[in-house]
């Protein structure tokens, strides 16, 4: 991120980590039917929950992949 767009419609992923705390712990995992470039899931591995994501274009996919292991790899060496 940090002022680089990888996904037209790429949120913020401070927002998304806002949208799953107003959840609270009523939802361990959470799914993105329309996954983009990851933002949802990178604010999920965050926050320690779950993530399934779904995306049908296969650039998207593989950015949301990189985006998502590397946000694993961050939260692992913790």
């Amino acid at each position: 991120e940090k002022g680089r767009k990888a996904h037209p419609n790429q949120k913020p992923t401070a927002l998304m980590a806002r949208c799953i705390a107003i959840i609270g712990d009523r939802a361990r995992t959470i799914a993105d039917p329309y996954m983009g470039s990851g933002s949802t899931g990178i604010a999920a591995i965050e926050a320690g929950r779950g993530f399934v994501g779904i995306e049908l274009d296969p650039h998207y996919f593989d950015v949301a992949r990189r985006r998502l292991g590397e946000a694993l790899a961050r939260r692992a060496a913790l």
